[in-house]
This record gives structure tokens, C-alpha cells and sequence, in this order.
């Protein structure tokens, strides 16, 4: 009698797909699956990535390169991820940790994307990483600078201006894949070349953070300063990003060690913050505005540096000993959510959309 076997195909198939899976570094073990750091919600993302380079490990060959391509030059202490040989593009004064160093803006773009956004996102996220960083600098380059640095355009605090990741610290952090990442990060410069956001014909002024939470914030509601194209919009898709939720807690000891020694004028003592500590006011967006503390009405921007917390949309609990804050996204909610952007660019946004939605009305492209 005939037994039905699977077809010997079907037998290939699951052998090629489980060796695919290994390549990739998926894991195999209990204590692997224990140890895997990239959530379930981005897997969609790193897969084509993961492929990509296997295919390329499988088949090398030269990477085809057009004639204004990027590439590595005249940078012995590899500090830039490269250094594209042009003179006619703008050049950045930039601060770093070893001083002023002049660049070319778009090897400068290149570090900002690489020390701003994980170089595993998709690349259409990188693609408006990448034109949110170059407008950012010539906007600042145009209006005097850096505020912190007297001389250089722009610094590499992300606190001040942007982040800025050189050759060596990009090796540190990525490893064997260094190549990999930075061809990707090259590719998204490359493929939005000289790009910048304006409105009304000017450089806008750029904000983006890491996660907002599922909804961006007003510009107004957090420096004061109202911009019609950073307004509050819907960030979705970010739910099941890691640190979506978050709980910090603190003694009332704690706290007021904190905001006393970061926040000027204040003064509370532990115990009045049993007493009084409470949110009074939120923003339009559901994040928190002002909180009472003694006797002050502190701004929520300013508790949350003096504590450290993720972001400023939180709810609180409290009991005799301290206080638990129970906070959505990270970051100061205002621009572009990074997390948002690609989760919108897995779902087939393009960086135009991506950068409109969360930039509302400006204009893309090369400037006039």
C-alpha cells in the first residue's frame, strides 16, 4: 500500500527556510528566545533588512554607484561615516567632543542618522530621518548657529541641536553589521539628496523625538512657541513598541532632591510634597502641563528633566512613601515621533507621507 509522504519540495523548503532563519540570527534555544531584544512589532521591518543582507553575503559583487554617490575620502581618523568629494554643497562647522571639525553637509547628515534613528528602521523612516536632520542644519547654519558653541553651526548634543555618530562610535555600536547599517544609512542620504523641508519658501524649524505615545504634541505647549506645521496629529502604530508604557518610581525624599537641586528658586521639603504634590493642568494632547508642589506650580517640562522621566504624559499614584508615574511615549512629543515614522513606512508610507503628516504643510525637495 502507497503511503502518502509529503512531497520532497515541501521537505526542501522548510530546510532552506530553518537555515534562512538561522542566518539571520534568529534565535533556536529556550535560553535564545530569552534573550531576544528586538520585539515581535519591528520583526516585519528587520526582515527584508535580514535578507538582504544574506542575499548579499550569498552573491557579493560591487554595489552599483552612480556618479555623485557618496563615498569614503580624505578621512584618516574615521570620523565621518563618509565623505562625499564635492565643492559645491554646503559646509557645516560642526562641535564635537574633539571641537570644531568642518564637513560637507551631507557626510554630517549621514552621523545625525545614524546616532538619531536605529539604522534597523525602514528605509523610508530613514529616507525623512535624513531630511529632518539636513533641514535642521541649514535652518540653524542660517539663523547663527549653535547657542551652546560660539563658532560652530551645529553641535553633537542632541539636548542643543542633533545627535552625531562618527565612523568609530558607529563600529562600537553595530559590530559585525557595521557595513551593512552604514550602506543602508548611506542609501537614504543618497536617495534624498539636498532635500529639505521649507515653509514659505524658508527652512522650517525641526523637531522630532522617539516615541510620542500614539498623539505628537503642540509646539506652543512646549516652548512657548506656536508653528503652523508642528501641531498635535495622531502617531499610530506605536503601541507595541518597547517603553510605550513605562513606570518610574520615586521616594518623596527623591523628588525633592531632584527638583531642588535642578529646578532654580525651589525649595520643598519631602514632606509638603505628601501634602501637595498633584497635576493641575494638561495640554490639548492629554499630556501634562503644570503640577503643584509646596506652594509652586511647576512646569511638566521641568519636572520631567529634573527627574528624568521618559515624557510628560504620565499619570501618577501615590501613597505614604512616594510617587509612581505612569508614562506614554519619550520624548518632548513635539515633530516627528521616530517610532511613529516607521511604523508608518512599514505599512507603505513614503518619506514624503511620513514627513507631512507629521510636518503639516510645509514643502519637500530641493530648495528654489
Amino acid at each position: 500500500m502507497k503511503r502518502d509522504y509529503p512531497p520532497l519540495w515541501i521537505g526542501a523548503l522548510l530546510v532552506f527556510l530553518a537555515v534562512v532563519w538561522r542566518m539571520m540570527g534568529a534565535p533556536l534555544t529556550g535560553a535564545e528566545w530569552a534573550d531576544v531584544k528586538t520585539p515581535l512589532w519591528q520583526a516585519r521591518v528587520l526582515t527584508p533588512s535580514r535578507m538582504e543582507r544574506i542575499f548579499l553575503l550569498w552573491m557579493p559583487g560591487e554595489r552599483a554607484v552612480g556618479a555623485d554617490t557618496l563615498m569614503e575620502g580624505d578621512d584618516p581618523d574615521g570620523a565621518e561615516l563618509v565623505r562625499r568629494n564635492s565643492t559645491d554643497q554646503i559646509k557645516l562647522k560642526v562641535h564635537t567632543a574633539g571641537g570644531i571639525a568642518t564637513m560637507p553637509l551631507e557626510s554630517y547628515v549621514c552621523g545625525v542618522v545614524a546616532a538619531e534613528m536605529p539604522a534597523s528602521y525602514h528605509l523610508e523612516a530613514l529616507k525623512a530621518q535624513a531630511v529632518a536632520a539636513r533641514t535642521r542644519a541649514v535652518c540653524q547654519k542660517e539663523s547663527g548657529g549653535c547657542r551652546s558653541y560660539p563658532g560652530a553651526d551645529i553641535c553633537d548634543d542632541s539636548g542643543c541641536c542633533q545627535g552625531y555618530a562618527s565612523m568609530t562610535e558607529c563600529r562600537e555600536k553595530w559590530g559585525d553589521e557595521t557595513e551593512f547599517y552604514r550602506q543602508r544609512i548611506i542609501g537614504a542620504v543618497e536617495e534624498t539628496m539636498g532635500w529639505i523641508m521649507t515653509y514659505e519658501g524658508e527652512p522650517i524649524t525641526v523637531m522630532y523625538h522617539a516615541m510620542s505615545g500614539g498623539k505628537t504634541e503642540d509646539a506652543a505647549a512646549v516652548f512657548s512657541q506656536p508653528l503652523p506645521y508642528l501641531v498635535s496629529v495622531e502617531s499610530r502604530g506605536e503601541e507595541g513598541a518597547r517603553g510605550f508604557f513605562t513606570e518610574t518610581t520615586f521616594t518623596y525624599e527623591q523628588m525633592a532632591a531632584a527638583v531642588n537641586g535642578s529646578i532654580p528658586g525651589m525649595d520643598v521639603s519631602a514632606d509638603e510634597l505628601r501634602r501637595s504634590f498633584s497635576i493641575t493642568e494638561y495640554t490639548d494632547s492629554g499630556r501634562v502641563r503644570q503640577v503643584s508642589m509646596g506652594d509652586a506650580l511647576v512646569e511638566a517640562s521641568s519636572l520631567r528633566k529634573a527627574l528624568g522621566l521618559r515624557s510628560t504624559w504620565f499619570s501618577i499614584a501615590s501613597d505614604g512613601e512616594g510617587v509612581t508615574f505612569q508614562q506614554r511615549g519619550y520624548g518632548h512629543g513635539v515633530g516627528m515621533s521616530q517610532v511613529g515614522a516607521n511604523s508608518m513606512a512599514a505599512s507603505g508610507s513614503t518619506c514624503g507621507q511620513i514627513l507631512l503628516h507629521y510636518y503639516p504643510g510645509v514643502k519637500i525637495g530641493l530648495r528654489e
